[in-house]
């Protein structure tokens, strides 16, 4: 009897397979990961006879942070009674998931005693009497995990299905780790080279396209300009290495604050950075930019500095941002071409972004109403 298979669309998989690989950031999968995903957990239910597969993957942005500040989502599942985990996330800490994700080590147990085993107390009551639990790792680091639960027959998990899983664990980390490197070298010529932010290029091409959505589907487009104040000041004084690495830190900010799938963050030139948020009212981007501009100020920045290993120079509140905002449906006249609304989003958002600069810097300004 074949078992109900389902996984995440491909659309919200994009943010559990970026990583940083090789010093470069890799954000777009093909849509085949659910066939690779429904055949490998099909296979492998088949080879050890469970009655189900789970897969979890952790969050390559938070991960950066250290794996106790981690989460580990439910990317695909296998079984009865399961599609109700899709999507839901668990700490990374918890549980025997989390233990084999922190361990980086398979995991095999049975219940005893007629005490069953729960593998996620908060989001399922499955309770099993055999597990197997095993790592996904990319360069040696834990990605994910995959946990093969209830044998078919009395006995429990052998170590040759212990084997299996492996096995089939591996090829899942390389199929997701050679998909990566096959875009690589497509993905590097939209991305820039310090911070993995998509570059200006590509920040033109997809605000053109937003715009022509926004207005065929007419749901709203929001632009915002951000520019770093007193960032000058830290370049003077700790020198370009310093403010290059302060600069690649406020991209993780940015990435870290704006989750959206829908979103598009790029660093436009030197200390500006741009963010197109669609799909939004206006009000959300505002408060979605106020989020970054506290974040920012409030972060402690610790950089490393090469003159001795093991030094580093650290400041808070040294920088800040000055932020604009502009909407195309709030701020924008309807009668203009696409190219023309394109163009006048970015005057106004920049416009914005220097009145912020005007009333002190370190604020949040929205552009005038209705501009023609």
């Amino acid at each position: 009897m074949s078992l109900d298979f389902f996984a995440l669309p491909p659309t919200k998989l994009v943010k559990f397979i970026e990583r940083l690989r090789k010093f470069s950031i890799i954000d777009e999968y093909e849509t085949y990961l659910q066939a690779l995903l429904l055949n490998a957990l099909t296979e492998l239910c088949e080879f050890v006879s469970s009655q189900g597969v789970l897969v979890l993957l952790d969050d390559p942005v938070k991960k950066l942070k250290g794996k106790n500040e981690n989460q580990l989502t439910y990317i695909a599942v296998m079984g009865k009674d399961v599609k109700h985990l899709l999507g839901e996330s668990i700490a990374s800490t918890q549980g025997l998931i989390g233990e084999t994700y922190t361990l980086g080590k398979s995991m095999v147990r049975k219940s005893e005693k007629k005490q069953r085993i729960s593998i996620d107390k908060v989001h399922t009551r499955l309770e099993v009497d055999h597990v197997i639990s095993v790592p996904l790792k990319i360069e040696g680091s834990s990605i994910g995990v995959v946990v093969v639960y209830n044998k078919k027959d009395a006995v429990g998990f052998t170590i040759r299905d212990l084997k299996l899983a492996e096995i089939f664990a591996g090829y899942i980390s390389t199929s997701l780790q050679n998909a990566i490197d096959a875009k690589k070298s497509m993905e590097l010529s939209k991305r820039d080279d310090l911070t993995g932010l998509y570059n200006d290029r590509h920040f033109h091409a997809q605000l053109e396209k937003e715009v022509k959505e926004a207005i065929d589907q007419n749901h709203p487009l929001n632009l915002v300009f951000m520019d770093l104040d007193f960032f000058k000041k830290v370049n003077d004084q700790y020198g370009h290495l310093v403010g290059s690495q302060t600069l690649k830190e406020v991209g993780l900010i940015l990435r870290e604050v704006v989750t959206s799938e829908h979103a598009t963050l790029a660093r436009y030139g030197g200390d500006e950075y741009v963010m197109i948020l669609p799909k939004i009212s206006l009000d959300d981007a505002v408060t979605f930019s106020e989020s970054v501009r506290q974040a920012i100020f409030s972060k402690l920045f610790m950089i490393s500095t090469p003159e001795s290993e093991g030094s580093f120079v650290s400041f808070k509140e040294r920088i800040s941002a000055s932020i604009g905002v502009s909407s195309l449906h709030d701020h924008v006249a309807s009668t203009l071409s696409i190219v023309q609304k394109k163009s006048l989003l970015i005057k106004l958002a920049d416009a914005a972004m220097y009145k912020a600069k005007e009333q002190g810097k370190n604020c949040v300004c929205v552009a005038d109403k209705l501009a023609s």
